[in-house]
């Protein structure tokens, strides 16, 4: 597929917890030219050109504990 995400190292000594929580839950927010996917909130309609099963629409892709489960992850990369 390629390299299209950024080096994470250093993460968690960039942002704090509730700026990585923000930014894995919906980038957008703080960049709405983001390409991250909405990953927490709920995609009540979907953007143009995204197709999401029908099983999975309207669910959020992670759940809040998933989000929290990253962010934890994201803290340990000092």
């Amino acid at each position: 597929m390629g390299n299209l995400a950024t080096d994470l190292q250093g993460t968690g000594a960039r942002w704090t917890v509730p700026q990585l929580r923000l930014r894995v839950a919906d980038a957008r927010h703080l960049n709405p030219q983001s390409l991250m996917p909405r990953f927490h909130p709920v995609r009540l309609q979907e953007a143009p050109g995204q197709r999401v099963g029908a099983a999975w629409r309207g669910q959020p892709v992670l759940s809040a504990q998933q989000v929290e489960d990253v962010v934890a992850f994201l803290l340990t990369l000092k």
